[in-house]
């Protein structure tokens, strides 16, 4: 019995040939084949080209909008201090790590770091109000508007500078304004060093810190310290002291004296014009830490009432022999206390 493969040749094999199509048939049969192949091939191609297209402007898109994220952020980065003065060599760490000297400079933001040399100084009126002063051989960086990481050496923050001072103008104090209503005060203001974390309320302070000590004096006011280990309080007349990992000691510290002297030399310029000789001694006091002291109601009135013109420059200490005198007003230091007296001048005055 035949199977079914070889029944199926043998009928193929008494089959007579297949009739040949025409040539115009065959040519158009494989004519249209070709196209239909050829539109099949293109709709192919042109998918890859989209697809190309497509992932080459998301990736033109996405460089463009780093470049803006990047640039944005250039034009937003907050402007926090203004340089009052300065003195000796004062350098901004480079973007390579580079010291560059600061010159001509008057505009400080977050992201900056700050080195003093030997014999330098910098007084800074800070944005959100307040005056920052850094000692020489000192090192900073400006982590915000309301934070500052000191990495070593010494820096003095007065939250209530006097109104004399020239930085402290009437756009300064819109600001202060502004700020406080956006909850952004001197308040808030941190100084981060690597032993812990310095906080005040309304006061006057230094802090200095190196490889192993911290330490913070308080001329007025109130600083907390938040360190590792510990969270300690210091209050005016105090310096608080921690060294490694030990507790920290808090011990009796005046407000005035050598210890305070360099904060004088970077005192910024103070506007006289329309103050009083009174306003003018209170400058001196808050700037050297002494406190004011008449010699008789006279000496205070003839203070009061006396007014002054001009910008100075020079120290407070110095300030006191150029203005003091033109006014009939004498003074001097004793104890701690910046005594002032009426100059006798006799019956022919």
């Amino acid at each position: 019995m035949l199977s079914e493969t070889n029944a199926v040749e043998e009928l193929l094999g008494r089959a007579s040939p297949r009739p040949m199509p025409p040539a115009e048939v065959e040519r158009s049969v494989r004519e249209a084949v070709h196209a239909e192949w050829q539109a099949a091939s293109g709709r192919r191609v042109m998918r890859r080209r989209i697809m190309s297209i497509a992932v080459a402007a998301a990736v033109v898109l996405a460089v463009a909008m780093t470049f803006n994220t990047l640039r944005t952020g250039l034009v937003e980065v907050p402007q926090v201090a203004t340089v009052e003065k300065s003195f000796g060599s004062v350098y901004i760490l480079g973007e390579q790590s580079e010291l560059r000297e600061m010159r001509d400079r008057f505009e400080l933001s977050a992201g900056q770091t700050i080195v003093t040399g030997s014999k330098s100084g910098i007084g800074l009126a800070w944005e959100s109000g307040g005056s920052l002063r850094i000692d020489q051989n000192t090192r900073i960086e400006i982590v915000s508007a309301n934070n500052i990481r000191l990495q070593s050496g010494r820096v003095y923050f007065d939250s209530k500078p006097s109104e004399l001072i020239a930085g402290i103008s009437a756009g300064s104090i819109e600001t202060l304004m502004a700020s406080t209503e956006s909850g952004r005060t001197t308040a808030d203001f941190e100084i981060e060093t690597p032993h812990g974390v310095v906080r005040h309320l309304g006061t006057q302070y230094m802090t200095f810190v190196d490889n192993v000590l911290l330490s913070v004096s308080v001329r007025e006011g109130q600083v907390s310290i938040d360190g590792l280990r510990f969270s300690e309080t210091a209050v005016e007349g105090q310096q608080l002291t921690v060294a490694g990992d030990n507790r920290p000691t808090v011990v009796n510290f005046s407000g005035h004296g050598d210890s305070w002297r360099w904060i004088e030399a970077t005192s910024p310029a103070a506007n006289l014009d329309g103050r009083s000789v009174y306003e003018f001694l209170s400058w001196v006091c808050r700037e050297t830490g002494l406190r004011l002291e008449f010699d008789g109601d006279a000496a205070e009135q003839l203070a009061r009432s006396a007014q002054l013109r001009g910008t100075v420059d020079a120290e407070p200490r110095n300030a006191l022999r150029l203005y003091a005198g033109s006014v009939d007003l004498d003074w001097r230091i004793e104890g701690g206390y910046l005594y002032v007296n009426e100059i006798d001048l006799g019956p022919n005055r």
